[in-house]
C-alpha cells in the first residue's frame, strides 16, 4: 500500500511539475514584447552555441555564435534565465523590456579560481581569502554515479580522500571516507549529519576540509576531517523543474571460485595424507563425483552458481523543482532510490527509499530573513533472517564460503536433507526459515533567522539556527522451517531420517528498535567589511548539540558538546592574507572542572599573481601559497573495560556475597564487591596538531589547474592505563587509573592536476590526483624489554608485521637439515620455512617482526570527460600503488580443517607448484603471518563511467523541454590487480566470502529539464 501511495506521489509531482513549465500562450498573446539581442560567452571568451535561454514568454537556444535574440515582456518585470551545465546559474532582471545588466557572460564552475566560494562553516570565502587546504566537487558532477549512497561517488575525485564500502547488503550498505588517515565526518547545511540517505541530485557543492582552517570553528567534534556538504536552494526566477530517471542492473564485481566435488575430494584425500591420515573418500565416491550419476549420494553442487543471482534490479527517479522571486525562494525534491539482493531463492534482500527535501527561503524585511530546510525519508529494507530474530542471515559467510561441493545434496522427492558435519540446507534456510523486514523513517530539519543590521552597523548580521534530527529504525521478523532430514546408506539402501520438524509462523513479530535524536542550536554573529583595498571579516560562533540513542546499557550517557569560538579573516589588496580562530570547546568525557579547554588555529595566504611581478605573466593566471597550524582536542578516545564518561570516578560492582563465621554460627550475607575501575582525574584531553603548507594555481589561459599540499599531523597526550610500563606491584586492568601516554604521527604529500580545452565543438578535460603518506609511532604503552624489533614505537605505523620465510621444504632431507624447533607441531615437505628472526633456535611470537613490506601509501584518481556536439564520455578511475597485501582469508587460503570448502588457489599446492604450501585438515604450521602470503597490493579500479547524447535544443523546445539527455552509466566496472587470478576484490579480500560482494551497477536513464 505504501508503495502504491509514493508512486502515486511521483505521478502528481510530475504532472504538477510539467504544469508548472509549460509557457502561458495567452499570457503571451495578451502582452506587449521588446526584443533583446546578445551574445552569449564564457568567462574566457568563448561563445556558447547551443544554450538555451528563457523568459516569460518564450525560450531560445544560442546559433555557433553564441548569439540569440530573446523576447521578453514590455508592460512587466521579466527575466531571462541561463542555465548550462557546469557554468553558475545566471538571471538577468528585465525592466520595461530592458536589461541593465548586459554582460551576458557565463562563469564556470572551476574548482580553483581566485573568486570561486569556499563553503566553510559558518562563513563563505571567495578563494583569495580561503587559507584552508580544501576540494569542492559540485553537485552534478556526481551525477554520473547511480549509487544509493552519495558517498560513494566521491571515490578517485579528490586528492586523499578514500572511500572504503565494507557491507553491500541493499539497506545496509555501509561507507567510510577517510581523509589523510583520519576517518572524515560529514556536515549538511553546517549541521553534523548522517548522509547515507542524501541522494545527488539535492546537493549544490561538496567541500571537502582537511586542516584545522575553517573547520576549527565546529569545536573538538571536527578534530577529524569533515565534508561539508551544502543542498540546493531556490533562485529568484521562474520555477524549473528537473527529472532524472535510471533503470539498470547490478551483479557482483567478483565472485570466489571454490572446487567442485571431484576436485574437493581429491584434494581431501590428499591433505589427510599429508597428515598420516587414511584417505576419507573412496575410489567409488570420487568417480561418483566425477561421472554425477547419483546427485543422491554424490552430490556435486555449486553454491555461488545456484543460491548467487548473476543479477538483480536497480532503479532511481527523482524529481526537483526550484524557483521563486525576490521575498520567496524554493527548492524542493522528491527522489525514489530501489535496489535487489544476489539470493536467488526464497526471500531476497531488498531496499525501496523515499526522499522528501523542501528549502524555502522567505525574505520578511529588508532586515530579517528566514530559511526552513525540511527533509525527510521513507525506507524498506528486506532480508533473510537469521534463525527467528532480526539479525541478517549471512549466506555467503554461513555457507558458500564453508560448504564443500559434497556435503550434502539438497533435496530428494520433495524432501530438503541435512548431514551431521553440514546442519545447514540453505534452500531451507532462504526460503521457510521466515525473513525480517525494516523500516527507516529519518528526518532531518532547521530553521535559520537571519538579521542583517548592516543599517545600524555597516556589516554587521547575526543569524540563529536549530537543527532537529531523528532517526527511526523498526524490524518486524519471523522464523519457521521446513522438515529436514538426514541422509544415509544402510545396507546398500537409501534411509532418510527427520531431523527437524516443520514449523510454520504465520505473523511477524517485533525485533530490534534503534532510536536516535540529534538537536543542534548554532548562533553566529558576522562582521564583514572593505575599507578600500582592506577586507575584514570577524565571526563569533556558538554551537551546541545534544544527542540521544536509544540504549539498553546502564552506563549510557547522551553525547553533548558545547563550543565558543571567535574567527578573524583580514585581507590585504588581495594579495596577503591572515586567519586567526579560538575555539573554547567543551566535551562529557572530562573531569569536572576541565571540560572546557582553549585550541588556536592560525594560517597565512599570499596571492602571488597579484603581485606587480606576476601581473602581466603569459603563464599565471592565478596562483596562492597559503599554510595553516592548529591545535584541536580529540573526543573519541576510551579505555577497554572502563566507562569513557566516567574516567575520573572509581567504580565498583556487586561479585555476590559472602557469609563469615563457622559450620553452625554463621553471620548474614554481606555484599562482596570487585573494581571495575580506578578513577583519576589527573589526565587532559588528548590533542592533534596539523599543519599544512599548500599552493594552488591556474595556468595556460586558465586551461591548467593544479594544487599541492603538504601536511604533518601529530596526535599527542593520548589516554593510556600505561599497563606496560607500570610495574604489576601497582595494579594492573581496573587497578590503574587513566593518564596521558602516546604519541605517533603522519606526514605525506597530495596534488592534483587538471587540464581543460574547448577546441570548436570538441572538448577535452583530463585529471589525476594522488597521495603520499606515511606515518611513525613515537610513544607506545609497551614494556621496556621488549626486544627492540618487537616494539611499536619508532617504526611506521603501515609495516607489516609477521615471519621472515625462506620458501618451502622441498625434500625429508631439507627438512632433517632444518635445526629449529617450532610451536605448531611436526614439519614435512611442503611445509612452509619460517626464518629464526631472533635466533634462539625456536619459531615463536618472539620472531615476529615488520617485514619488508607496508600496505600501499598511494592513494590516487584520475579522470576523463570527452564531448563533440552532443556527445560525451566521462569517466573516474581510482586506485592504490607502493604497498603489499597478505592472503590471509581463513576461507580462503588458511584453511586447515576437516569442514571447510577448498578453494581454487588450492590447485596450486604444493608439490604442483611452490605457490601454496601442502595440504592439511589439522596443521595451524602454514597458515600464520608472514612473507610467504604477501602480494602486491597495487590496483586499479574504472569506477565510473558515462557515455551521453543530449538532443539538439531546438528539438527539446519543440517538446516543452529545455534539455534532454539520455545516457548509459556504470560503476566499479573493472579492475586491474596481481589478485585477479586469485577471485578476489583486490580493496577487501573478505567481500564474497564472509560478506556481500561488491556490486557493479550499469544503468540507462534519462534527464530532462523544464
Amino acid at each position: 500500500m505504501k508503495k502504491i501511495i509514493f508512486n502515486n506521489l511521483f505521478a502528481l509531482s510530475f504532472l504538477i511539475a510539467f504544469s508548472f513549465a509549460l509557457p502561458s500562450h495567452a499570457q503571451e498573446a495578451a502582452e506587449k514584447a521588446s526584443v533583446i539581442s546578445g551574445i552569449l560567452v564564457d568567462d574566457s571568451g568563448l561563445p556558447l552555441s547551443g544554450t538555451v535561454l528563457s523568459s516569460s514568454l518564450e525560450a531560445v537556444v544560442t546559433n555557433r555564435g553564441g548569439e540569440f535574440t530573446i523576447k521578453v515582456s514590455d508592460t512587466r518585470d521579466d527575466q531571462i534565465v541561463i542555465y548550462e551545465e557546469g557554468y553558475q546559474l545566471k538571471v538577468i532582471d528585465v525592466y520595461d523590456g530592458f536589461a541593465p545588466d548586459d554582460e551576458f557572460v557565463m562563469k564556470k564552475h572551476k574548482p580553483i579560481d581566485q573568486d570561486r566560494v569556499v563553503a566553510l562553516p559558518f562563513q563563505d570565502f571567495q578563494s583569495y581569502r580561503s587559507v584552508a587546504a580544501s576540494n569542492v566537487i559540485y553537485g552534478y558532477e556526481l551525477a554520473s554515479h547511480p549509487t544509493t549512497t552519495v558517498l560513494e561517488a566521491l571515490a578517485g575525485r579528490v586528492p586523499g580522500l578514500v572511500v572504503s564500502k565494507n557491507e553491500n547488503q541493499p539497506g545496509f550498505e555501509a561507507v567510510g571516507v577517510s581523509i589523510r588517515g583520519r576517518g572524515a565526518l560529514t556536515y549538511v547545511d553546517g549541521i553534523l549529519r548522517d548522509v547515507s540517505d542524501l541522494v545527488v541530485d539535492e546537493v549544490e557543492k561538496i567541500e571537502v576540509i582537511k586542516d584545522f582552517s575553517g573547520r576549527a570553528v565546529l569545536g573538538i567534534v571536527a578534530g577529524n576531517p569533515i565534508i561539508n556538504i551544502t543542498t540546493k536552494e531556490g533562485q529568484s526566477h521562474k520555477t524549473a523543474v528537473s527529472v532524472n530517471a535510471d533503470l539498470g542492473l547490478r551483479n557482483a564485481t567478483v565472485l570466489p571460485s571454490y572446487l567442485d566435488a571431484y576436485n574437493y575430494a581429491t584434494l581431501f584425500n590428499e591433505a589427510r595424507k599429508n597428515d598420516g591420515r587414511n584417505p576419507h573418500y573412496t575410489e567409488e565416491r570420487i568417480n561418483g563425483y566425477r561421472d554425477g550419476t547419483n546427485p543422491l549420494r554424490y552430490p556435486n553442487i555449486d553454491y555461488y552458481d545456484r543460491f548467487v543471482k548473476k543479477t538483480t534490479p536497480f532503479r532511481s527517479v527523482g524529481v526537483n523543482a526550484s524557483g521563486g522571486s525576490g521575498r520567496v525562494r524554493y527548492f524542493s525534491l522528491l527522489n525514489y532510490v530501489g535496489t535487489g539482493g544476489l539470493e536467488a531463492v526464497g526471500q531476497e534482500s531488498g531496499l525501496d527509499r523515499f526522499k522528501l527535501r523542501a528549502n524555502i527561503d522567505l525574505q520578511f524585511t529588508d532586515i530579517i530573513s528566514m530559511n526552513v530546510n525540511l527533509s525527510g525519508t521513507y525506507g524498506e529494507a528486506s532480508y533473510p533472517n537469521e534463525g527467528s530474530g532480526a539479525t541478517r542471515y549471512n549466506m555467503f559467510g554461513n555457507v558458500l564460503s564453508r560448504y564443500p561441493s559434497n556435503a550434502h545434496a539438497m533435496e530428494h522427492d520433495g524432501m530438503l536433507l541435512m548431514s551431521d558435519n553440514y546442519p545447514i540446507n540453505l534452500k531451507n534456510d532462504l526460503m521457510y526459515s521466515g525473513f525480517a523486514k525494516i523500516v527507516d523513517l529519518n528526518t532531518q530539519n532547521s530553521t535559520t533567522l537571519k538579521f542583517d543590521l548592516d543599517n545600524m552597523v555597516k556589516g554587521l548580521s547575526f543569524y540563529g539556527r536549530v537543527a532537529f534530527d531523528m532517526n527511526n529504525s523498526i524490524t518486524n521478523n519471523k522464523g519457521g522451517t521446513e522438515a529436514l532430514y538426514r541422509h544415509t546408506i544402510v545396507d546398500g539402501e537409501d534411509n532418510f531420517q527427520r531431523m527437524r520438524e516443520k514449523e510454520v509462523v504465520t505473523t511477524l513479530s517485533s525485533g530490534a528498535d534503534y532510536f536516535l535524536r540529534r538537536t543542534t542550536l548554532n548562533g553566529v554573529i558576522d562582521y564583514n567589511r572593505q575599507f578600500n583595498n582592506n577586507e575584514l571579516t570577524l565571526n563569533a560562533i556558538y554551537v551546541q548539540m545534544l544527542e540521544d540513542v536509544k540504549v539498553q546499557t546502564s552506563s549510557y550517557q547522551p553525547r553533548k558538546t558545547q563550543d565558543i569560538s571567535l574567527r578573524a579573516n583580514y585581507a590585504h589588496d588581495k594579495k596577503y592574507v591572515l586567519q586567526g580562530e579560538l575555539n573554547y570547546s567543551g566535551i562529557m568525557k572530562l573531569p569536572p572542572g576541565k571540560r572546557f579547554n582553549l585550541f588556536p588555529t592560525v594560517g597565512a595566504g599570499w596571492v602571488m599573481s597579484n603581485e606587480a611581478f606576476l601581473k602581466d605573466n603569459q603563464v599565471i593566471d592565478y596562483l596562492k601559497l597559503f599554510t595553516t597550524i592548529g591545535i584541536m582536542g580529540i573526543d573519541n578516545f576510551n579505555i577497554t573495560g572502563y566507562d569513557q564518561f566516567y574516567l575520573h570516578q572509581t567504580l565498583w560492582r556487586n561479585a555476590g556475597s559472602w557469609r563469615p563465621g563457622i559450620q553452625g554460627n554463621y553471620a548474614d550475607y554481606v555484599n562482596v564487591y570487585e573494581i571495575l575501575q580506578q578513577g583519576s582525574d589527573d589526565y587532559k584531553i588528548p590533542k592533534r596538531n596539523h599543519l599544512n603548507i599548500g599552493l594552488e594555481g591556474l595556468f595556460i589561459d586558465e586551461a591548467l589547474s593544479a594544487t599541492l599540499n603538504y601536511f604533518h599531523i601529530k596526535d599527542y597526550d593520548m589516554i593510556s592505563l600505561m599497563e606496560s610500563r607500570v610495574p604489576a606491584l601497582f595494579g594492573t586492568g581496573g587497578f590503574l587509573p587513566a593518564t596521558n601516554y602516546g604519541k605517533q604521527t603522519r606526514w605525506g604529500v597530495e596534488g592534483a592536476l587538471q587540464y581543460s580545452k574547448k577546441m570548436g565543438d570538441f572538448y577535452l578535460s583530463l585529471g589525476a590526483n594522488a597521495q603520499y603518506m606515511r606515518g611513525k609511532n613515537i610513544d607506545v604503552d609497551e614494556p621496556l624489554a621488549l626486544d627492540e624489533h618487537r616494539k611499536l614505537a619508532g617504526k611506521d605505523i603501515d609495516m607489516i608485521w609477521g615471519y621472515e620465510t625462506d620458501g618451502l621444504f622441498q625434500s625429508d632431507a631439507d627438512v632433517n637439515a632444518y635445526t629449529v624447533t617450532t610451536s605448531w607441531g611436526s614439519i614435512k615437505p611442503g611445509d612452509i620455512k619460517y626464518v629464526d628472526y631472533n635466533r634462539d633456535g625456536v619459531i615463536d611470537a618472539k620472531d615476529v617482526h615488520t617485514l619488508d613490506a607496508h600496505y600501499p601509501r598511494i592513494n590516487y584518481g584520475v579522470n576523463l570527460s570527452l564531448s563533440y556536439k552532443r556527445f560525451k564520455l566521462f569517466m573516474v578511475g581510482r586506485g592504490v600503488a607502493d604497498g603489499k597485501t597478505m592472503l590471509s582469508n581463513p576461507s580462503y587460503f588458511w584453511i586447515s580443517s576437516e569442514t571447510q570448502n577448498f578453494s581454487e588457489p588450492m590447485l596450486d599446492r604444493w608439490p604442483v607448484t611452490n605457490n601454496y604450501p601442502r595440504l592439511t585438515t589439522s596443521s595451524p604450521h602454514n597458515y600464520q603471518g608472514s612473507s610467504f602470503w604477501l602480494r602486491n597490493a597495487s590496483y586499479f579500479c574504472l569506477s565510473n563511467l558515462e557515455l551521453s547524447y543530449t538532443l539538439p535544443r531546438e528539438t527539446s523546445l519543440g517538446m516543452l523541454m529545455k534539455d534532454t539527455s539520455f545516457f548509459v552509466r556504470g560503476t566499479n566496472l573493472f579492475y586491474l590487480s596481481s589478485v585477479n587470478s586469485y577471485g578476489l576484490n583486490p580493496e577487501n579480500h573478505n567481500l564474497g566470502i564472509q560478506s556481500y560482494p561488491q556490486m557493479r551497477t550499469i544503468t540507462l536513464g534519462v534527464s530532462l529539464k523544464f
